[in-house]
This record gives C-alpha cells, sequence and structure tokens, in this order.
C-alpha cells in the first residue's frame, strides 16, 4: 500500500514538472543576431543570405548575411546598402536557375 502511493506522487510530480516546464523550440535564441553593424559587407564574400525576424523569437530584425567561409554577419535590415546586396544576391541566384534552364 505504501509503494503505491510513493508511486502514486513520484507519477504526480513528474507530470506537474513535465507540464510547467517550457516547451523548447529549433530556433533558440543562440541562433539570434543580438544586434547588427553598420558596417558595409562587400558582396564579393556574400554566398547567401537570411531574414530573422522577432515572430521566429528572436530579439530583433536583421539580415544574416552568410559569407563562402560559413560566417554569419547581422546587418540592419532597413538600411539602403542592405537592400541592394540582397538584390544583388537575388539576381545572382536568379541567373545561376536560368543557366541550369537553358
Amino acid at each position: 500500500m505504501e509503494l503505491a502511493r510513493s508511486m502514486a506522487f513520484l507519477s504526480l510530480v513528474v507530470l506537474s514538472l513535465w507540464s510547467i516546464l517550457p516547451v523548447s523550440s529549433t530556433n533558440d535564441a543562440l541562433d539570434c543576431c543580438l544586434r547588427t553593424s553598420p558596417m558595409h559587407i562587400p558582396r564579393k564574400i556574400v554566398q547567401d543570405y537570411e531574414v530573422q525576424l522577432i515572430q521566429d523569437g528572436c530579439p530583433i530584425h536583421a539580415v544574416v548575411f552568410i559569407t563562402v567561409r560559413g560566417k554569419r554577419l547581422c546587418a540592419p535590415p532597413y538600411a539602403h546598402w542592405v537592400q541592394r546586396l540582397i538584390a544583388k544576391v537575388d539576381n545572382m541566384y536568379k541567373s545561376k536557375v536560368n543557366l541550369w534552364r537553358k
């Protein structure tokens, strides 16, 4: 009888802790930019980019440029130079897609 009470109590404790603990997501804060840099990034070192949004769990909006060496550089999304660099990267991918279609 005592064993049954102990098991029931332990089960209740585990269940209550499990329901209280936050569920971790795939987008941890460690993957987010915490600040952006105003320094211009040269086009020749940029391979790709990602857009970081607050809705995704990050503290700020940012554009994350990924360099040819795999570095991640955070830039302010509304800066004119960032918008131009995004357009150049997009055009580069469009031209590569057109080459494959020929």
